[in-house]
């Protein structure tokens, strides 16, 4: 089959989870004989770029389609999350004169929900792989500006207003202005083309709705977590329209090196963005009140102009205990090494991961985890099995466990980390829906 994966940002300027999917489904789709194209919007535009473009940049021998595109194209910018047409008339050119039999999305943002139409008019069939919170929350994360959990849009979406446009803000807190929004909201949209406030403000009101309406015209909506799936059907997404399907892994991504655990001193680490609803604060500050012999490595782009801040505030909290480092990132061809140097791996998360690919990666390596009991997390990991819980956010909670194991780590011998799916028997579920 001819098969096209439609993504937000890809390899190699990005590499989070979803890229990795993505591109561990491409590789493995191409493996079994179907021919994959990758079609990526470039993030970052430059002064001099055009108002759109689009290049082929052939990444890892698959061909992959790269859009740039000036966001202030739509003259209301809040709206370019459902109702994107300039992008959308450009994938549909692509699609066109690719004529792929499926369309694969593993990400819209930026790109625009209508993308889906776009497929489904160029292409027997539309898989969509959910990956976060997106087609719920502006934010995509369902998590507060405050850091707060969110399960939807407070207050028919007057909360979205509040939290990610401060700039509308007002109109939430002005009683009889909400109203009014809310009244014009549930009516016939008369605003794509307006960029006054009032217009932007609807769409923000709008915005779920119509995002999962978009989604809706997909044929196959699958999740990687209950979790997510539950959050999904919670805000109105029909529960027989989703598919749950945990991630895998790619065979020989990660290798069980022989090692000896538990070490001393003990080893443990926290692996991924360094961002802070990932959190890896919360180790830091855990393993301070932490006595005895721990090493604790943070690993991690410390160069992250976004979060800088938040980095440079934690690298100084962490100044006064040399037991602490910030090796920075790593590569893929490095998992198992770094995996094999630890005694524990830490996933403090503050908002509702599905499942990170990090916990995969070191049950894989044979690493237990200790893990935030939020979201999908607690999907995957058994406590006193493959790993430990505790409660999101609470420092006290975890510098107890790493000091229980400090003081005495046989515990860590009694666990054993779960057997990971694998990315064929991902596609093998992908093949019928993409199929038909």
């Amino acid at each position: 089959m001819k098969l096209v994966f439609v993504i937000h940002q890809y390899f190699p300027q990005c590499h989070s989870g979803t890229e990795q999917y993505c591109r561990a489904v491409a590789r493995e789709a191409t493996r079994r004989g179907h021919e994959v194209t990758i079609l990526a919007l470039d993030p970052w535009v430059w002064r001099d770029d055009p108002p759109l473009w689009l290049r082929d940049e052939p990444y890892e021998g698959l061909s992959t389609l790269r859009l740039r595109h000036w966001e202030g194209l739509s003259a209301n910018d809040v709206l370019l999350d459902g109702h994107n047409p300039i992008v959308a008339h450009k994938v549909a050119d692509v699609l066109a004169d690719v004529r792929p039999d499926a369309v694969h999305v593993f990400h819209l943002r930026r790109l625009g929900a209508d993308l889906i139409d776009a497929a489904r008019a160029h292409a027997r069939r539309v898989v969509v792989s959910l990956t976060d919170f997106w087609f719920l929350c502006p934010r995509f994360t369902l998590q507060k500006r405050d850091g707060s959990l969110c399960e939807g849009p407070p207050d028919g979406g007057l909360g979205c207003l509040r939290c990610e446009f401060e700039d509308l803000a007002p109109m939430a807190d002005d009683p009889a202005i909400a109203g009014a929004l809310r009244a014009v909201a549930a009516g016939v949209d008369h605003s794509p083309h307006r960029r006054d406030p009032a217009a932007r403000a609807i769409a923000v009101l709008r915005r779920k709705n119509e995002l999962l309406a978009r989604l809706l015209r997909a044929h196959a909506v699958i999740a990687p977590s209950r979790f997510l799936a539950a959050m999904f059907q919670k805000n109105g997404f029909p529960a027989e329209r989703l598919q749950v399907l945990p991630y895998g892994l790619e065979p020989g991504r990660v290798q069980r090196l022989p090692v000896t655990r538990p070490r001393r001193p003990l080893s443990v680490g926290f692996a991924g963005v360094l961002s802070p609803w990932k959190a890896p604060h919360v180790l830091v500050r855990a393993a301070l009140r932490v006595r005895g012999e721990l090493r604790v490595a943070i690993h991690g782009r410390t160069e992250e102009g976004m979060f800088q801040a938040y980095i440079d505030a934690m690298r100084r909290d962490a100044a006064s205990d040399p037991r602490i480092s910030f090796p920075g990132a790593f590569d893929q061809t490095r998992v198992s090494e770094v995996m094999a140097g630890l005694d524990l791996l830490v996933v403090p998360s503050l908002w509702y991961e599905n499942t990170p690919f990090v916990v995969l990666e070191a049950f894989a390596a044979g690493v237990p985890v200790a893990v935030s009991a939020l979201g999908g997390l607690t999907e995957v990991v058994d406590p006193g099995v493959n790993g430990f819980t505790f409660p999101a956010g609470d420092v006290d909670a975890l510098a107890a466990l790493l000091q229980r194991l400090v003081d005495d780590a046989s515990p860590l011998a009694g666990l054993h980390p779960t057997t990971v799916s694998s990315i064929a028997s991902n596609v093998e579920v992908f093949e019928p829906l993409w199929r038909g």
